[in-house]
């Protein structure tokens, strides 16, 4: 696993291109580290995801045989699987996650997709879950891809294993941008400078707020705005974004 930091971007690179950037509980535990290190680094505004490489963003599980020869070695009587605690910390990370697709996303790849807030894909990519093709299903994966992909596309993509391309995956919504593969990280880039140029705070708010509402009846959701509103109203960076707005100046954003 690399992680770089670097003018406000965090950049989290699964680094095992020869395996095509598979997960396994070294690798989660290790992403899971890296996402603490961003989240908690106050000079991170943005964290970028990617794989080695250019074959791979992520081939998914790294499937091995158990005593009893099916697909597993871990304990069944242990709760807590280590997938769900990494979706778990990137649903609640209060940095934006940008997934840079650079190559296939396989299985758990393709929930580490959806795990993103905003993803831009190569044109040389494919997203599919194959699990059904080795007589298994990607459970640990569908909460993250049921809350992104239409209902009946996923179903499809979960019943057939067939892959999809990148302009399927940006026409059923799994992806934001699709590019050629020299133009992928001049997009992330410019996602980046767009968002470490807002509020860090609003941006921050913001990101809570949307996840956390998402569960929601509208009733709810309506009280929970109305809470959150003057919250973020009397943050610093609102009243020095009003300031400047007044002021026709660029805002000097503090973060708080």
């Amino acid at each position: 696993m690399l992680l770089e930091i670097s003018d406000g971007v965090a950049k989290i690179t699964i680094d095992n291109a020869e395996k095509r950037n598979p997960l396994n509980v070294p690798t989660v535990g290790e992403l899971i580290e890296a996402f603490e290190t961003a989240q908690n680094d106050d000079n991170v505004l943005v964290i970028v995801l990617t794989g080695a490489g250019d074959r791979a963003f992520c081939a998914g599980g790294d499937l091995k045989a158990g005593k009893d020869g099916g697909p597993f070695t871990g304990d069944i009587s242990q709760p807590g699987h280590f997938v769900i605690r990494l979706f778990t910390l990137m649903e609640t990370c209060n940095k934006p996650i940008i997934g840079r697709i650079n190559g296939h996303a396989m299985g758990g790849g393709a929930g580490l997709v959806c795990a993103c807030d905003i993803a831009v894909m190569s044109n040389t990519a494919r997203i599919a879950t194959p699990e059904v093709k080795i007589g298994l299903f990607p459970m640990m994966i569908m909460p993250q891809m049921m809350r992104v992909i239409p209902r009946r596309r996923l179903l499809e993509m979960y019943i057939t294993g067939e892959p999809w391309s990148a302009e399927q995956a940006l026409e059923y919504g799994i992806v934001n941008y699709v590019t050629e593969p020299d133009a992928l990280d001049a997009k992330v880039a410019e996602l980046t400078d767009l968002i470490t140029a807002r509020s860090p705070s609003a941006v921050r708010l913001g990101k809570y707020s949307y996840h956390a509402m998402q569960d929601m009846t509208i009733e709810q959701q309506f009280r929970f705005a109305e809470t959150m509103l003057p919250r973020i109203a009397t943050t610093e960076d609102a009243r020095e974004g009003f300031s400047a707005f007044l002021e026709k100046r660029a805002p000097e954003w503090t973060g708080r």
